[in-house]
């Protein structure tokens, strides 16, 4: 057993190493000639956020290191965490190798339905990671909220950021297709389904805040949908709904998070 582990821990800082190096490649246009940001440019839609928004793939990246390092320390700490992450965190690299490649040779359908596919899976290690620390232990009863501050800084907030930007990342690829594949959407205007979905991604934010205690949601949604605003600041439909939506959706998940970290304090079935 301890082998296994000890190569477990070792599988999953190689995965990241690989997942981070074939990232680097599509970043600078070596993978395919073209940068994933180029590309991206070339279909524009109005659910794009401004390039400096894409900077968080910094932040996700540094907190994947970090859970990377902690699972790997000779604690126990550790060995939950790598009982926890399973063989997810490597299904969770291969699907964004997989994606980043697919986007990167123009291959939209494939690469959103790999997106659907990771998201799924973001979501079943972020419930693997909050779930160990609610069962078995006498801090169970206000869940991740009473995790130990090393369990939240490295295990489980990493991954609620990178659920987040994923989940965002689906929407903005999912318009993006749509750019590609040339569709009427309806012939609804793409500015009025770019605001439902901006709405939508904040209603998301705020109700993972409250049902899941994923604080880091509401605020990775309002960075994304600020950037949409600072990219089509001429867009009135656009510039004038992130101008309110932003602080709103910051301010609700606030509110969010603070009534679910009582009611799972309170009433310790709460889910």
């Amino acid at each position: 057993m301890p082998l296994t582990r000890s190569r477990q821990k070792a599988g999953n800082v190689l995965v990241l190493v690989l997942v981070i190096a074939l990232n680097g490649l599509a970043a600078s246009g070596a993978m395919s000639g073209d940068s994933i940001g180029v590309i991206a440019n070339r279909y524009r839609s109005l659910f794009l956020p401004a390039d400096y928004v894409f900077g968080i793939w910094s932040l996700i990246y540094l907190g994947l290191i970090a859970t990377a390092i902690y699972q790997a320390l000779p604690t126990a700490g550790a060995e939950r965490a790598v009982q926890r992450l399973g063989i997810w965190w490597a299904v969770t690299g291969a699907l964004n190798v997989a994606w980043i490649s697919l986007f990167s040779f123009g291959q939209f359908a494939l690469a959103l339905l790999v997106m659907v596919i990771f998201l799924i899976t973001l979501i079943a290690i972020g419930e693997r990671v909050r779930g160990g620390t609610s069962r078995g232990s006498r801090r169970g009863s206000g869940g991740a909220d009473l995790a130990p501050l090393a369990e939240q800084a490295f295990l489980i907030w990493p991954q609620d950021i990178y659920l987040a930007w994923i989940s965002v990342a689906l929407i903005a690829n999912s318009f993006q297709f749509a750019q590609a594949v040339q569709w009427g959407g309806f012939g609804i205007a793409e500015s009025t389904w770019a605001v439902t979905m901006m709405l939508v991604a904040t209603l998301l934010g705020v109700t993972m805040a409250w049902r899941r205690g994923n604080w880091l949601f509401p605020l990775v949604v309002a960075w994304a949908l600020r950037g949409i605003g600072a990219r089509y600041p001429e867009v009135a439909a656009i510039a004038d709904t992130t101008r309110w939506l932003v602080p709103a959706g910051v301010a609700a998940g606030a509110v969010a998070w603070l009534a679910g970290r009582r009611a799972r304090r309170d009433h310790p079935t709460w889910r």
